[in-house]
């Protein structure tokens, strides 16, 4: 009877015990090796035994079974218990409040989306949210499209988390009834605009601003794109959003097809500046009185029939800039004939010592542009009188090798990037002005070459690739201070109606020596209709085969 009470006390010990429970359950050994006669090709005829095997077998398998799931599950929550344990000792998590806004500053995106930060990270657990929600800054950027509609809800709570924060706004089109309403407050409290970017008509721009009603005393950026044949004029129309913008900070300006004296905004402040102007008494008064201007892209605009100038182009006084850095041209489908200059008669009486950078740009992508002798002389004269250090020059047009870029090369000892558009007609000039036996630019680091050929048979850079290699390695191999430390070659067929060229390149092609150029180490960028056949593993097999 004793025996009996111990046995079952065991046994009860036996499997309620976690470290012995798999073992209470007795192993049944079959009767015969299964897999030993299946391998043999022997067979039993004992089939009653092989059924009982299988009988047991099952059983078995079915009181394992609890078990097994048993430990999945607790292996599976000690995983998920250890990984949350880990997660509560992760750094980011000891970080104070102040580093996390910055970061979660630094990562947001300036577009209202329910999927992206700032949003999102208030899914991430309490204290993000507590952080992000009570931090209006992080919400301050608001640029809305025409999507923007479709997500009033999101909206109306994303603003009202701005609480009065100074916000930077950004429409790209005319804001629907229902999207204009929940803008509105942010409209009329100009006061705590910090930027305001506009891209739309004439008449939507000047409606829009008409909410405006408090002193703009926290503007620092201001862009006006103008669509449409209509132009917008804010002394005739809307001069009360003057007298707003009038104590306003701002230190960038944008106009796009709008001249400055039709938004003759405060630019006492002004460091970055943008215009369309065809005024040279215009561009004067600009040049004298935003004297901390860095950064200034003009669009030469063509007058209208009507304009005369309050000044004669020989009167005006010589005036140094000190502080501008920067200088674009911009050329448009309107401006690059030679029906007027593109780069204005006000520039024979400034000069700018402190430039650097130096551009002219195109920007509708069209090559047949064409600068008259006057104008060449003008952008030389303009650098001999200014005796600046040019360390970048950008030119996405194409330029008279003689008239201005060996002049510039040759002032421009300090050059260091030069982005150059090639023609068929100047591509055997500027391949040989580059070359570093001409003496000219020793410290220049980074070459950019982009060609545009209207058809595959124009295209120079495959012609003259010799040429092109040769002046590439007169700099490559040059001494610690004239080495190419990073080139960049883009080709863009898609302009021309024509098939690409045959490959991959043939085993004595010249552009191979740019892979051995890689391999020693120079930064080098091969991009042929925005593919690069350099760094891409796929397209430099295509181009240079296997």
């Amino acid at each position: 009877m004793f025996h009996n009470i111990l046995v079952s006390i065991r046994r009860i010990e036996k499997d309620t015990c976690s470290n012995c429970e798999f073992n209470a359950i007795h192993q049944y050994t079959p009767s015969v090796d299964a897999t030993e006669l299946l391998r043999s090709g022997s067979s039993s005829f004992d089939v009653p035994s092989i059924l009982n095997d299988i009988s047991h077998l099952e059983h078995e398998l079915q009181n394992i079974e609890p078990l097994f799931i048993k430990f999945r599950d607790r292996y599976n929550n000690l995983v998920k218990n250890l990984g949350s344990c880990k997660a509560l000792l992760a750094p980011i998590r000891s970080l104070p409040a102040e580093i996390l806004l910055q970061i979660f500053s630094l990562a947001s995106s300036h577009i209202p989306d329910p999927f992206e930060v700032p949003w999102i990270l208030g899914h991430v657990c309490s204290t993000w949210r507590n952080i992000s929600r009570s931090s209006p800054s992080l919400w301050a950027n608001l640029h809305l499209t025409e999507s923007s509609s479709k997500r009033l809800t999101f909206l109306k709570e994303y603003i009202s988390l701005l609480d009065d924060a100074p916000v930077h706004l950004s429409l790209d089109e005319r804001p629907e009834k229902e999207l204009k309403e929940l803008i509105h407050g942010i409209l009329i409290h100009s006061e705590l605009w910090s930027s305001l970017e506009l891209k739309m008509s004439a008449g939507w721009i000047e409606e829009l601003l008409s909410y405006a009603s408090f002193l703009a005393f926290n503007l620092k950026k201001f862009s006006i794109n103008l669509t449409g044949p209509f132009e917008i004029n804010l002394v005739e129309h809307r001069p009360h959003v003057l007298d707003l913008l009038s104590s306003s900070p701002i230190r960038e300006l944008h106009l796009e097809c709008i001249p400055y004296s039709h938004a003759p905004i405060n630019i006492t402040e002004l460091q970055k500046f943008s215009t369309y102007s065809y005024d040279p008494a215009e561009l004067h008064s600009i040049f004298r009185n935003a004297k901390r201007l860095v950064e200034f892209v003009i669009t030469p605009g063509q007058a209208r029939s009507d304009f005369v100038s309050d000044i004669p182009s020989t009167s005006y006084p010589y005036t140094c800039h000190t502080s501008l850095e920067r200088l674009s041209f911009v050329i448009t489908m309107e401006n690059w004939s030679r029906s007027f200059s593109k780069i204005p008669s006000i520039f024979d009486h400034v000069s700018f010592p402190a430039l650097k950078h130096f551009e002219i740009l195109q920007h509708d992508g069209y090559d047949m542009v064409w600068f008259d002798t006057t104008e060449y002389l003008r952008l030389h004269d303009l650098f001999r009188r200014s005796q600046c250090s040019l360390t970048v020059l950008t030119f996405s047009a194409p330029i008279s090798v003689d008239s201005l870029l060996i002049p510039l090369l040759a002032q421009s000892p300090t050059l260091h990037k030069l982005n150059i558009f090639l023609r068929r007609d100047i591509v055997k000039d500027i391949f040989k002005a580059l070359s570093l036996e001409q003496g000219m630019a020793p410290n220049l680091k980074e070459p950019c070459i982009t060609e545009a050929p209207r058809t595959l048979t124009q295209a120079c850079l495959l012609e003259e690739a010799d040429q092109f290699y040769a002046m590439i390695l007169s700099r490559a191999d040059g001494d610690s201070g004239g080495r190419l430390e990073k080139l960049r070659v883009s080709f863009d067929s898609s302009r021309g109606d024509h098939e690409w060229m045959t490959l991959p390149v043939s085993h004595d092609s010249p552009f191979r020596n740019l892979l051995r150029m890689k391999e020693r180490g120079m930064n080098i960028e091969f991009l042929l209709d925005g593919k690069d056949y350099i760094n891409d593993g796929k397209a430099r097999v295509a181009f240079f085969g296997s």
